[in-house]
């Protein structure tokens, strides 16, 4: 990495750890490449499945159009062929996020295997904590822009009523050879949620603790806390802040904040706004609060929604008023 400033310093203040990771640069190790190889496969996807769902404009029209016609066979044919190839680009986008579900496994696993402490191994592998970065950057934006399109759902549930309409006339659809009545009632499951990706990886971790009876919770937890406290402290310290060479990276830095707040509130017994959290949530939502509302609003609305514990007894009035 040359002269590159060091990827990972580290020294106490009264916040916790003072951090710089290199979201921008960092390359990996020997032993890291197994792992990056095969993750880095998945993010090269994760680009093109952004771009497609930002172009998504749905079939509203031909649907309104056969729904107001039930009887012209024409815009029936119209509506259900441009809703056909929208589904299976949904399918696409439902097949990845078990590929990204995998993907955080095998980051999960090198992130918290014994001996070394979180911090450690932010230290020794540091192109792995910015894969971890990278798939939460991609699950925020991917949730992000669902929650803004509904023609999604709309495109989804025209579809079902379709297949379930011709099933009951004894007809099957071409398109179902594609996308069968198992498979509908899993992506139904999937774009159900407000935050389809974020819930992918909510339940991913979960899954991971629970199947790793030897490795205590708190590696994991400790793990995202302090993944967060690295966000928050490069973005609330200008020297960190002026080494970002890309416009776009404290955006990516404060994504990457919220998605392992959201990750840690899940898995965590009590959660991240409790007394006890090893997260400084004011310090992080002050530090999105000093950002312009048009670039931060969605990222609020995650911490606000997709939290599991915001509105337990434990949470301070403060963090909840900070949150209104």
């Amino acid at each position: 990495m040359g002269n590159l400033p060091k990827v990972l310093a580290c020294a106490e203040n009264e916040h916790g750890p003072i951090v710089y990771l290199d979201f921008e640069y960092a390359q990996p190790t020997e032993a890291e490449t197994a792992v990056w190889n095969q993750v880095s496969a998945i993010l090269e996807e994760a680009h093109g499945i952004l771009a497609e769902l930002q172009s998504y404009n749905g079939a509203g029209q031909e649907i309104r159009e056969a729904i107001q016609n039930p009887g012209d066979l024409q815009l029936q044919e119209k509506a259900w062929n441009a809703v056909c190839p929208l589904v299976a680009k949904l399918k696409r986008f439902y097949e990845f996020s078990l590929r990204l579900e995998n993907a955080l496994r095998s980051l999960l696993e090198a992130l918290t295997s014994p001996p070394y402490a979180p911090m450690q191994h932010l230290e020794r592998e540091q192109a792995l904590a910015k894969q971890f970065a990278e798939i939460l950057h991609f699950t925020l934006s991917f949730d992000e822009l669902k929650m803004t399109n509904p023609a999604i759902q709309n495109d989804f549930s025209y579809y079902r009523r379709t297949i379930s309409r011709n099933r009951l006339n004894n007809q099957q659809l071409e398109a179902e050879n594609e996308v069968n009545n198992e498979m509908a009632n899993r992506m139904s499951l999937f774009y159900a949620e407000a935050t389809p990706m974020l819930k992918t990886l909510s339940n991913a971790t979960t899954k991971f603790v629970s199947e790793n009876k030897t490795l205590p919770i708190e590696d994991t937890t400790d793990c995202l806390s302090t993944m967060a406290c690295v966000c928050r402290v490069m973005l609330e310290t200008p020297e960190y802040r002026c080494r970002f060479t890309n416009t776009d990276t404290m955006l990516f830095c404060m994504r990457v904040m919220v998605g392992v707040i959201i990750l840690y509130d899940h898995v965590h017994p009590v959660g991240a706004f409790a007394k006890t959290s090893k997260i400084d949530m004011k310090g992080c939502i002050k530090v999105l609060k000093e950002q312009p509302s048009n670039s931060v609003e969605g990222l609020l609305n995650a911490l606000r929604y997709t939290t599991r514990h915001l509105n337990d007894d434990s949470t301070s009035k403060q963090i909840r008023a900070l949150l209104q």
